[in-house]
């Protein structure tokens, strides 16, 4: 029996050096490509989402993105504020909303929120000549390299890129939207998901790592996560089915689902989970090996991932007996 990870050279090389062996699939690595081919999926349907409504005006999206955080966090403050009246502690607050205990103890202390204060423009920024920029614009003057010359008269001391990466923002909010784009998001519906605690789009990481975690292991803060992501996106709610499916088949025995499985991951419209199917499919042997045997290089990849940590963090601040002696087992015996 050889235990390994997905890597076709080691597959290879076991089939040169030990042909009569049987190969088993590691499943922290079947479940880790599974969450990889999930946040690329979830990536593309932020994007997408994005793309599928016409960009505002200059400066609108950035006010509406200030007005919209002002009031998630006062709603959180008002929380805060709330939860601590009833008698709960700085550690039970931080524990369910998501924030610092630090935080929580200012807000306390508080009758009203804080304005944010906003970091001074310096000429170096793009922003600093906002007012300038947005009437030339507005003129139909739209040439980044004819704007960079006159803003380097105006005393603009930026880079042109730095300059050109505003200007593209604003460029995207005066092009039409292709149709084929607009009926692919009118088709799939998707929208970013929002943290219903915080405010703030729910990354493509987290999304990941949420679809992969069973129901009742969620917290009641990721629990929400979950919901908002279902209501969102369909995508999500697809993804989440094929990953609790591919959990229960790993967790399980009998490997006589897996095909199924397979089938059903290459027809459900995903791109990344039509591209996982395949994968599984070229490998089906660990695989179903990985369903039925007992075996597993998670000890192993365990303590290689420990030895790694205490490497990085000891890299260049410590000499070589620490290190040995912090990787190597403490020898009772002396």
């Amino acid at each position: 029996m050889v235990s390994r990870d997905r890597c076709g050279l080691y597959a290879q090389g076991v089939r040169k050096g030990a042909p009569r062996a049987r190969q088993v699939a590691d499943r922290f690595h079947l479940l880790q490509n599974l969450r990889e081919n999930i946040e690329r999926e979830m990536t593309s349907v932020n994007r997408s989402a994005g793309r599928s409504q016409l960009a505002p005006e200059p400066g609108e999206r950035r006010e509406s993105l200030r007005r919209d955080r002002r009031l998630s966090r006062q709603a959180l403050f008002v929380r805060v504020k709330q939860m601590h009246a009833a008698g709960r502690t700085f550690v039970d607050i931080a524990a369910e909303i998501g924030i610092g205990r630090r935080t929580i103890a200012e807000w306390t202390t508080m009758d009203d929120l804080p304005h944010r204060q906003r970091l001074t423009l310096r000429p170096s920024s793009p922003l600093y000549f906002k007012e300038f920029l947005t009437r030339r614009w507005a003129e139909g003057d739209r040439v980044g390299r004819r704007l960079f010359h006159d803003v380097r008269a105006r005393g603009y001391v930026g880079s042109f890129s730095n300059l050109e990466r505003l200007l593209s923002t604003w460029r995207r909010g005066t092009q039409p939207q292709p149709r084929s784009r607009q009926r692919r998001a009118e088709a799939t519906k998707e929208s970013p998901a929002v943290d219903p605690a915080t405010g703030w789009r729910i990354s493509p990481i987290v999304a990941a790592s949420l679809c992969m975690k069973p129901t009742p292991t969620l917290t009641p803060s990721e629990a929400a996560k979950v919901t908002a992501l279902k209501k969102a996106s369909p995508s999500f709610v697809t993804m989440r089915r094929l990953a609790m499916r591919f959990r229960g088949l790993l967790r399980g025995s009998d490997p006589t689902g897996l095909d199924r499985f397979i089938e059903d991951a290459r027809h459900c419209g995903l791109p990344s989970m039509q591209t996982f199917a395949p994968t599984l499919a070229r490998d089906i042997e660990a695989v179903r090996n990985a369903i039925a045997e007992p075996w597993s290089s998670g000890q192993a990849e365990g303590q290689i991932n420990r030895l790694k940590t205490l490497k990085r963090a000891m890299d260049g601040r410590a000499g070589i007996e620490l290190l040995r002696a912090r990787m190597l087992p403490l020898d009772h015996t002396k």
